[in-house]
């Protein structure tokens, strides 16, 4: 299949569906923006008023008081930071959940985007986990260069709709079944996301709007991908068991 193939089913699947499907992915997104920011603001606001009370007193003394407020603020801005990457990886989980039932002809939930933290504690941990070791390998990758560092990026990327798709896999087992169902597809994903490079430069054209329509566009086409691959592996294996089994 090329892109415009994964690109016109997947328009097909949003047709009348786009509201919906822009909810389930907005709403998670909104709760993660919310948590770093209701972390964050408190510093960044103690770190303005003391620019702007030093450039009006002239003064470079810090009062005990500010040193106290910020050192809590710079504490609860990390412990933010950490939340915010929980809830990214339990919504990652999540989303790809509520986009495999929805590529299948299903009708998901758009609580089922959370369903990393409802699940219980085992796909909680399970989910960060994946997105912690997703990270870090591909950091280490791109400490090489920029390039190996996205190829990385595209040797994992369907950890996720792995891990969504076997509630008892483990993290690392979904990072090794990505890396062998992208061997020779890296560049085919690659070719899709870039064929999206026109509707990206519209949105941020239109300072964001835009990727509110193009979010559920783009994953829903990656998606289809993830299927895609998914039908190759599973016909390999078919066709390895049978050859595997004697005929009687």
């Amino acid at each position: 299949m090329k892109s415009k193939d994964f690109k016109n089913l997947s328009l097909n699947q949003l047709r009348g569906k786009w509201g919906t499907v822009i909810l389930a992915l907005l709403i998670p997104a909104l709760a993660v923006a919310a948590v770093s920011m209701l972390t964050t603001t408190p510093l960044q606001i103690c770190t303005t008023i003391e620019s702007t009370r030093s450039l009006v007193t002239g003064s470079n003394r810090v009062p005990t008081m500010y040193i106290m407020f910020r050192t809590l603020f710079s504490i609860l801005a990390s412990v933010g930071e950490i939340a915010a990457f929980i809830l990214t990886a339990a919504v990652t989980y999540g989303i790809c959940r509520y986009l495999l039932s929805f590529v299948r002809g299903g009708s998901p939930a758009l609580n089922d985007t959370f369903s990393g933290i409802t699940r219980g504690g085992g796909t909680f941990g399970r989910s960060i986990l994946l997105l912690l070791l997703k990270n870090i390998f591909t950091f280490l990758w791109s400490l090489l260069f920029i390039i190996p560092g996205i190829i990385a990026a595209y040797r994992y990327s369907m950890a996720f709709y792995i891990m969504a798709d076997n509630d008892d896999i483990s993290a690392m087992d979904a990072l090794r079944q990505s890396k062998e169902m992208m061997i020779g597809h890296k560049w085919e994903l690659f070719k899709l996301h870039l064929s999206f490079i026109g509707w990206i430069i519209l949105s941020c054209v239109t300072f964001g709007i835009g990727f509110i329509f193009l979010s559920p566009y783009m994953n829903t086409a990656t998606t289809n991908f993830y299927e895609y691959l998914r039908g190759i592996r599973d016909n390999r294996m078919n066709a390895a068991q049978n050859f595997e089994t004697p005929i009687v």
